[in-house]
């Protein structure tokens, strides 16, 4: 469930890689909704494919304080 990386993420040092298929669709969900800003690496489809949070957003940090994960 994107909630429990989001918190995951909230709760961590960042910036934090993750790279797992599952992680990886989760936080481009939590990307495409805003939240996060993350890098994909390699950009080019090529396997692994990792990313890296750098930075919980504005919208972000107002969604974790209305749900009460801040």
């Amino acid at each position: 469930m994107a909630y429990a990386l989001f918190k995951q993420i909230l709760a961590s040092r960042l910036p934090v890689q993750f790279c797992t298929p599952s992680e990886i669709d989760r936080l481009k969900d939590l990307r495409d909704a805003g939240y996060i800003k993350v890098a994909f690496s390699p950009p080019h489809s090529a396997l692994p494919l990792c990313a890296t949070v750098s930075e919980i957003t504005n919208l972000g940090r107002a969604a974790a304080r209305y749900f009460g994960s801040a």
